[in-house]
Parts: structure tokens; sequence; C-alpha cells
């Protein structure tokens, strides 16, 4: 058994897969196994993953029909055999030597984090994106800590943490087919619940490129309903369950209550409305309920109003 799963979801990734895949196998360290799934990919995505399974034997690759990243990351699940999960993006790479850092630091936690940088292709920039040292806590307890913290990656973003995959197999945890968005938040929300054991390394193992056009940047309603899923599935989840710290959570859940009806047309049915109320726990989040609750319009306007005066 490898020590590491690295999975690679790919869709017409001619223009990156490369890079992505040479960061991995010059590597130092060799008890890796790396899955790619190439996920209906028109372009040359194919035969370069051929010409790469010629030289590692330590590559799989797996195709289907396009399905999207979530379903992708499922089948890479599927197949791995590692002790712990690394997902990495095709248009993103690891630095020289993470996977030996990554090594050395593992210690039969259910997660461990790192740190990243951030390379702007626009300008050809790096930003630091830093995490914390902390040798063991609860994932819940680290959740409540670092979830509202703002950085310049989001606390959600899945290839920020290594996973171990006996811990996801005893949970259940998979990413729900379909969702082309926020399919991370829900993961790595429910990964850090059960989670009993989390250490964080504050070293920058991966570098995540940003690019014009990319997914998480883009608008489509049809991604904005995929993330509307992921917050009523939390929300569902969350609001019944006792015996747990709920406060950060519920500030997450208000805030995308809030998002949601600033947007000129959204409303709640009569239920959302209620989970709205009920994770209100701060005083900036019950005033918001209030005016939204008059009129969305009204929010907007509010909103309007608070923005032009900053």
């Amino acid at each position: 058994m490898s020590l590491l799963s690295i999975i690679i979801p790919a869709y017409n990734a001619e223009n990156y897969l490369p890079r992505c895949l040479d960061s991995i196998f010059m590597q130092d360290f060799t008890n890796y196994e790396v899955i790619v799934i190439n996920d209906g990919s028109t372009d040359r995505t194919a035969a370069i993953l051929d010409s790469y399974a010629i030289k590692y034997a330590n590559l799989h690759v797996i195709t289907q029909k396009n399905q999207g990243m979530a379903s992708a990351r499922n089948h890479g699940l599927a197949q791995a055999t590692g002790e712990y999960i690394m997902f990495v993006d095709s248009d993103d790479r690891i630095i020289e030597h993470a996977l030996a850092i990554l090594a050395q630091h593992i210690g039969g936690e259910d997660i461990l984090g790192f740190g990243s940088r951030i390379f702007n292709e626009t300008d050809c920039t790096y930003t630091n994106n830093s995490v914390a040292s902390i040798a063991s806590t609860t994932g819940w307890d680290y959740f409540n800590r670092e979830r509202l913290i703002s950085r310049p990656v989001h606390f959600v973003c899945i290839w920020q943490r290594v996973y171990r995959r006996a811990f996801l197999e005893e949970h259940g945890l998979r990413f729900v087919d379909g969702l082309k968005r926020a399919e991370d938040d829900l993961f790595t929300t429910i990964a850090f619940l059960h989670a009993r054991s989390v250490k964080a390394i504050a070293d920058s193992l991966y570098i995540y490129h940003v690019r014009p056009g990319s997914i998480t940047r883009s608008s489509d309603p049809k991604l904005d309903a995929d993330s509307w899923r992921v917050q009523q599935i939390l929300a569902d989840t969350f609001i019944p369950m006792l015996g747990i710290n709920k406060m950060v959570i519920y500030q997450v859940l208000a805030s995308n209550y809030i998002n949601h009806l600033s947007i000129k047309d959204n409303t709640l049915t009569a239920s959302e409305w209620q989970q709205f109320r009920e994770v209100c726990v701060t005083p900036r989040h019950r005033k918001l309920y209030f005016i939204a609750h008059i009129s969305p319009s009204l929010l907007r306007l509010y909103n309007r109003l608070c923005s032009s005066l900053r």
C-alpha cells in the first residue's frame, strides 16, 4: 500500500496537465500512486496521459464521460489504495520535495493541512496563503478556529490537506455527484465534523494557479444553483444537530442566506425563511434578517447604502 494516493480530475487540460504531472513525478519521494480521471476530455488530454503512463508505472488513468469534478474525484477515491488521499487540480502543481515533507509529518491523524501559494497567471505574481502550525486538535475545534479567518485561499478548498483514507471510508465521505461548484464546501465541512485528529504544518506545499475564466471565477445560474443546493444540504444537516458548537457554522449559513437574497429576484421558501431565522446568532445577522424579511429589495438597498459609505 502506498502512503499517498494523489487524485487528479482532468477535463480538457492539455495546456497545463504536463506541468502538473511533472511537478509530481519529479519528486524525490516515491511511495505514492497517481490516479488521473480523464473526465470526457475532447482535446489532447488522453494522449498526454497515455505518454506519461508508458513512463510511470504508478500512474493509473481512469476514463469516463464528462460528469464533472465531483464524480471524477469519487471515481478516484474508489480506486485509491494509499493510506492518505491528496487532491491536486490539473491546472495546479506541488513544490519540490512536497511529498517528502508530507511523509515526514504524517502521523496517523485523520487530516493533515498545509500552506500554499497562489500564482496569478495574468501578471505572473505569487501570493502566500499561510496557515498556522497546529500539533493536534479535533476537526470541529479546528473548523471553529479557522473557518472565518479571511485568507487569499478559501478555507474549504479541498487540496489544502491530505486525508486518511480509512477515515473517509469509515464516514462514507464522498462528493455529491453532479455538483460543479461548492462541492469542496460540503465535503470539507462534513470531514471536519467527523475528524477526531487534525494537524497542520506551516510549509507551503501547493501552488494554486489562478486563470481567467476558471469555474470558481465564473458567473453562471447553473453553478449558482449548485452553491444553493450545498447551502441547503448544510442547513438540513446542522440545524437539527445537537451536542456540538454551532456558532461558526451558523454564521456561515446566515451569510449565505444574506448573499442569496442580495441577488435580484432571489427569494426563500417558508421553510428556508425559518432556517434563516434560526441561524442568525449574531446581532448583525439578526438585523439583516429583519431587514430582508420586510423585503429582500430593502436588504439590497441597505447593502448599497453601506457600500457607498465605506
